[in-house]
């Protein structure tokens, strides 16, 4: 079963490019609502290791290094 965040974050990833990273906005409106920083980042780790276009790996990337500062609070 798919994770319900793996769908927002892929919908966000469509529209997000080098420079507007939603895909990271979107883990960080979920925190701020109380998710679990490390359930988030899970899902995100994931849907990291599914992508196959360079472009989408980047914005993923760059979402999972700048949300995992939240694993080390």
């Amino acid at each position: 079963m798919v994770h319900p965040f793996a769908g927002m974050f892929k919908k966000a990833l469509t529209k997000s490019s080098s420079e507007d990273n939603f895909v990271l906005a979107e883990a960080e409106k979920l925190r701020k609502k109380g998710y679990s920083v490390v359930e988030i980042y899970d899902v995100l780790t994931k849907l990291q290791h599914t992508l196959i276009r360079e472009a989408d790996l980047e914005v993923v990337s760059e979402a999972v290094e700048e949300f995992s500062k939240y694993l080390e609070e």
